[in-house]
C-alpha cells in the first residue's frame, strides 16, 4: 500500500531519491535507480565534509582565543605579581594583542591621512551663488 502525500518532513536526499528514483524507473530515463542513489550518496559526503571542515575551523578558532586569553591572563598575573612583589610598577613589554591593536589603530590612521592628503591634492569646489528665495505669490481669490 503506497501512502501518498507531503513529504517535506523527510530528509532532502530521501526527497531526492524518491523524485528521481520514480522518475528513473521509466524505461526511457537515461538513468537507473541505482545512479540516482550513488549521486545522491556522494552529494551527502561533500555535505558531511563541509560540514566537519567547517566545525573544525570553528573549533580552531575556540582553541586560539581561548590559548590568547589563557596567555593573556597568565601574563597579567604575573606582572601583579612582580609589582606586588617589588612594591612598584613593573614594565612588562606588550602583549601581542595590544602589539595587534596598535598595528591596527596604527594602519587605520595611515589610511585616514591618506585620504586626508588625497582630498588636498584635489581641486576645491567652486563657490556656489547664495540660494535665493522664491518670490511668494498669493493664490487668494
Amino acid at each position: 500500500m503506497q501512502v501518498s502525500g507531503y513529504s517535506g518532513s523527510l530528509p532532502l536526499s530521501t526527497q531526492i531519491i524518491k523524485k528521481a528514483g520514480q522518475a528513473a524507473q521509466s524505461p526511457t530515463s537515461p538513468v537507473n535507480p541505482e545512479q540516482v542513489n550513488k549521486t545522491v550518496d556522494r552529494a551527502s559526503d561533500r555535505v558531511a565534509e563541509q560540514q566537519e571542515s567547517r566545525e573544525l575551523s570553528q573549533s580552531n578558532r575556540r582553541s586560539a582565543a581561548t590559548q590568547l586569553y589563557s596567555a593573556t591572563s597568565q601574563q597579567r598575573q604575573i606582572d601583579t605579581y612582580l609589582a606586588v612583589a617589588s612594591e612598584g610598577e613593573i614594565d612588562s613589554p606588550p602583549s601581542k594583542v595590544e602589539t595587534a591593536l596598535e598595528l591596527r589603530d596604527d594602519v587605520r590612521r595611515y589610511e585616514v591621512a591618506q585620504n586626508i592628503a588625497s582630498d588636498t591634492n584635489r581641486p576645491e569646489r567652486p563657490e556656489a551663488p547664495p540660494v535665493k528665495p522664491e518670490p511668494y505669490i498669493s493664490t487668494r481669490a
